[in-house]
């Protein structure tokens, strides 16, 4: 299974409320994956540490894919425009964070029958 989600950080085009549901989930998906980072190596797969999936959509959503048995790509976009040097400076902590999450991905295997044999 597939998932993918698009997110996307200083909103200029939308509206404020929509802007801050944006950052929300932007923080919510930075304390995940900060979370899997500190405890990610034994406690977390132990389940002594709590990892906040559920305050927002996004962490929900991408659940299996930060912290289960999936591999995860993250592509964090940046700019060279120094006005934005901040951010990209923030984008940059968040992808090397991200980078350390440990996962333990395997394959699905599912049974499938084998197709019957025709003789002639």
């Amino acid at each position: 299974e597939r998932r993918s989600a698009h997110v996307q950080g200083s909103p200029r085009d939308v509206r404020s409320g929509e802007a801050g549901s944006i950052n929300k989930s932007l923080l919510a998906l930075g304390q995940v994956v900060s979370k899997l980072c500190e405890a990610g190596r034994a406690s977390v797969q132990q389940g002594t540490s709590h990892v906040p999936y559920r305050a927002s959509k996004i962490t929900r959503l991408l659940q299996e894919s930060l912290g289960g048995e999936s591999l995860s790509t993250i592509v964090c976009t940046v700019t060279p425009a120094a006005s934005q040097a901040e951010e990209t400076a923030s984008t940059l902590r968040f992808g090397s964070k991200a980078s350390r999450v440990l996962t333990r991905p395997r394959v699905q295997v599912t049974a499938v029958e084998a197709p019957a044999v025709l003789q002639l």
